[in-house]
């Protein structure tokens, strides 16, 4: 009866995590289905379906709701609302039509999927997953605001919002994150695709070969850094001038990165700018905000880009208003200026999201590049999209005909977001973003102009050739960064758990002891390792320090100084300061008044502590001595010391509200 009962369980869950694959966005695609192609409206639900979640977890956060319960409320209401709507407006779902871009788009993605598979703990790892299991745990402790995980007490300055499907999902299942996000990449570049593809064929105008278009948008998409590509073929330790981490564009999709969520419904905004400017409904606006807002929630950093879209499409309406060109129906144009306005209040909230996450970062995200830097990035741009800027100004300088309103305002939104790319330098140097971006303006515009030339004569041989030749080039470039991560320091976890830990026989003893008893909101105060310390404890570091020996973290592929300052902007002084008071209690030997010292400074942060040092430190002898805290673990090598909320000074009621809460 009880393996009954767990298989039924298991089914349930089971079900209501495949719900929240695609119910959320099914609420608005049954609303909008009017103006979303019928084989695109389950890839249109799948892309939004992140950032509505996102957009309900805030809700949850608001009202106090544990995650746990969000977990089961979210997954049934969405699905019941969902098919509440599906029944009431019966709006039709195919495939019908997909199958050549869904098939192109595999094979665009299979040497990843290939190498990624092949390579030991690499789903695990990668190159930054253990950053952003740090941000899914602390998702998992809602409606606790994030910490940062590896620098306990600060505010969490990354966006991890987006995480909240994946951890929803990795719940039910109880299956680890690392495991799941390769599917759900994949689902999202197959998606991203096919929308480009509609987006390319709605440029046509007219019915086209579906193969030919489908390979004419992989061509536009892969032709970016060209010469990159080319010269890291022909010298084997090439280093690419332009970006490599858009050489391929679907280089991305290895890693744990919300940035994939982001650029499908991007792509979706494409359409719907796209959908807009041909046939001048409003529910095409409506879609265009919806899919920016999740875009730019789930992927804050895509936030510029949304929004010089909508400057660019406010200002072309006022252009066609003062041109007499655009609708002169005064209610219409009251309708239109509200869903601006709407647009612009969308904004907001990811603004004020933004500001939110960064109330402990000391470093600007954007500024505006020194003028010494200007030239460099010139030539980084000319060179990454030399080959696609070149298609675009041909058509700009030798089109014969009449070129439609909808070419030029897409070939404009690209040159500006190529120009953000040259004059707004991004904290970590990731301005790269915007190039992303403007690659999913240009390559519906490039695809058609390759497809038009395809139809004259028999030329599709060609842009097969073309095709095959760039795909070979690219993986051939891409294939040393693909299978050649640095794993060394990597530990085998258990993957059955969505609360990342080693696997039981890979575990030190240490470390099941601090898991299993200490305080959930105790401080860790350890010594630099390799490892992901933090992700293992489930237990904020008080700072994370990188080994004498510069290696490769697991799962990081950056130093912890780089992460905590470069990425999320901490104050490098704060960290600094941390550091030297870390390193002063791991110490063999120090003065009582060092040890006042660090006592003092480790009370600020109101928390329980927990000490792992080799051996007896000089502070964990002083601790002894004074009788402050005990020993939960000893051996020969290993000593972690208690200190909880009596030994440390503090009032436990105040301590447990001040962590329930969250940094502040």
């Amino acid at each position: 009866m009880g393996t009954m009962s767990a298989i039924a369980s298991q089914a349930v869950n089971l079900l209501l995590a495949g719900s929240l694959v695609i119910a959320p966005g099914s609420l608005l695609v049954a609303l909008l289905a009017d103006v979303i192609p019928i084989r695109v409206r389950v890839l249109a639900a799948f892309v939004l379906s992140p950032g509505l979640l996102s957009l309900e977890v805030l809700v949850a956060i608001a009202f106090g709701l544990e995650f746990s319960q969000f977990t089961y409320l979210a997954s049934a209401l969405n699905a019941l609302v969902a098919g509440a709507l599906i029944l009431y407006f019966r709006p039709r779902f195919t495939f019908r039509g997909c199958g050549y871009s869904a098939l192109l788009a595999c094979a665009l993605a299979a040497p990843i999927i290939f190498t990624v598979l092949k390579e030991t703990f690499r789903t695990d790892y990668g190159w930054h997953n253990m950053m952003q299991i740090a941000a899914i745990q602390q998702i998992n402790l809602l409606p606790r605001l994030p910490e940062e995980f590896e620098m306990a007490g600060l505010r969490l300055n990354y966006g991890w919002l987006g995480w909240t499907q994946l951890s929803l999902i990795s719940n039910l299942v109880a299956i680890s994150p690392t495991r799941l996000f390769l599917p759900l990449n994949i689902l999202h570049f197959i998606s991203m695709f096919i929308i480009i593809v509609e987006c390319s064929i709605l440029f046509l105008g007219q019915r086209h070969n579906s193969a030919k278009v489908a390979a004419s948008t992989a061509i536009a998409l892969l032709a970016v850094g060209l010469p990159d590509i080319i010269l890291g073929i022909a010298k084997s330790e090439y280093h690419a001038l332009g970006d490599a981490r858009i050489t391929p564009m679907m280089e991305k999709i290895q890693n744990m990165d919300t940035m994939v969520f982001g650029l499908s419904s991007f792509a979706l905004m494409v359409f719907a700018v796209l959908g807009y400017l041909n046939f001048k409904r409003s529910s095409f606006l409506i879609l265009v905000i919806i899919a920016s807002f999740a875009s730019s929630l789930v992927y804050p950093l895509f936030l510029p880009s949304c929004m010089a879209v909508a400057a660019a499409l406010i200002a072309f309406e006022i252009l066609q208003q003062v041109r007499g060109v655009g609708s002169s129906d005064r209610r219409a144009l009251i309708k239109t200026s509200l869903i601006f306005a709407l647009w612009i209040a969308s904004f907001g909230i990811v603004v004020l999201y933004g500001l939110f996450l960064g109330r402990d970062s000391e470093i600007p995200p954007f500024s505006l590049v020194k003028i010494r830097d200007l030239p460099l990035q010139f030539i980084r741009w000319g060179w990454i999209y030399c080959a696609i800027d070149a298609i675009l100004l041909s058509i700009l300088i030798f089109q014969r005909k009449i070129i439609s309103w909808s070419t030029l305002f897409f070939i404009g939104v690209t040159f500006g977001l190529q120009l953000a790319y040259v004059v707004i330098a991004v904290r970590d140097g990731v301005g790269y973003k915007f190039l992303f971006t403007a690659l999913l303006f240009a390559a519906p515009v490039v695809a058609a102009e390759i497809t038009r030339w395809a139809d004259r004569g028999s030329r599709s041989s060609v842009v097969a050739g073309v095709l095959i030749v760039l795909f070979l080039s690219c993986v051939v470039y891409e294939f040393p960064r693909w299978t050649n991560p640095d794993l060394r320091y990597a530990t085998p976890l258990d993957i059955y758990a969505s609360d990342i830990a080693p696997d039981a026989k890979a575990m030190p003893s240490w470390l099941r002891v601090v898991r299993e008893k200490a305080p959930p909101d105790a401080v860790l105060f350890t010594a630099p390792d390799e490892r992901p310390i933090a992700v293992f404890a489930g237990r904020a570091l008080y700072v994370c320090g990188d080994v004498p020996v510069p290696t490769s973290r697991a799962g990081y592929s950056m130093s912890c100084t780089r992460e905590l300052t470069s990425v999320k902007g901490y104050s490098p002084k704060r960290v600094a300061d941390r550091m030297e008071l870390l390193s002063l209690a791991l110490k063999k030997e120090i003065s009582d008044a060092e040890a006042e010292t660090l006592m003092k400074a480790f009370r600020a942060l109101s928390r329980p502590m927990i000490f792992h040092t080799t051996g007896f430190s000089g502070f964990t002898r002083w601790l002894r001595e004074k009788e402050i805290g005990r020993p939960i673990f000893v051996s020969e090598t290993d000593v972690v010391w208690s200190v909880d909320k009596t030994g440390a000074g503090l009032d436990p009621a105040d301590s447990a509200a001040s962590y329930r809460q969250g940094p502040t």
